[in-house]
């Protein structure tokens, strides 16, 4: 009978999720726990895919957006985050989220790109590590020196950015140890050949989105 129960809930969710997907589910029960195991993993990569769309999409009208445009609820912002169910670390991530949602409206896509790096380091990140300043630190910095190195002209306001985004996260000023932390993590070249690969990948994704109509 529990079977049966679990089949039945996962139809509904997997006839929920291709609402928003666009992609055909069966609507037979499965019949056996292999096959509920099988089709609940491919849910769960769907929901997980689908919740980084969302938030990547947050992010960047967060970013992109002067304060009085922005749309996206703070809340909404903190209900994607992995933190969502910690209190003590939603709270972070929201002190996070409103701070970038405050901060002057940037204007270079190489320092919006880093500061993108930065916000969804926080969103993404364990519970564990947002309570803990270092760690959170840490996390910023390596997901920052991830981003290809911006233009010399503006890696000051980059660092800038993202010292900020650190001292919203760790509930203080940041050091100035941590300042050039930031500097070095801002101004390190990315690996080259994945920043080919990239640039690559974003020209294909904007003539797939053409071809998609979006």
């Amino acid at each position: 009978m529990r079977l049966e129960d679990l089949a039945a809930r996962l139809v509904l969710v997997e006839a929920k999720l291709s609402t928003l997907t666009g992609t055909a589910v069966s609507l037979e029960n499965a019949t056996s726990i292999e096959e509920l195991d099988a089709r609940l993993s491919i849910v769960e990569v769907q929901v997980d895919q689908l919740i980084v769309e969302k938030t990547q999409s947050h992010v960047d009208e967060i970013i992109a957006l002067p304060i009085n445009e922005v749309s996206v609820e703070v809340e909404d912002v903190v209900a994607l985050s992995a933190s969502v169910n910690v209190p003590e670390a939603a709270s972070i991530v929201e002190d996070v989220v409103l701070a970038q949602i405050e901060a002057p409206e940037i204007e270079h896509p190489e320092v919006a790109a880093v500061v993108a790096a930065a916000v969804t380091a926080v969103l993404t990140a364990d519970p564990e590590v947002v309570t803990d300043p270092e760690a959170i630190t840490a996390a910023i910095n390596a997901a920052v020196a991830e981003v290809a190195a911006p233009s010399e002209e503006v890696h000051e306001e980059a660092a800038a950015a993202v010292a900020q985004i650190i001292a919203a996260a760790i509930g203080d000023e940041v050091s100035d140890e941590v300042k050039q932390q930031v500097f070095d993590a801002v101004t390190t070249p990315a690996d080259p050949e994945l920043d080919v690969i990239e640039e690559r990948l974003v020209v294909a994704e904007a003539k797939v989105d053409s071809l998609l109509g979006k």
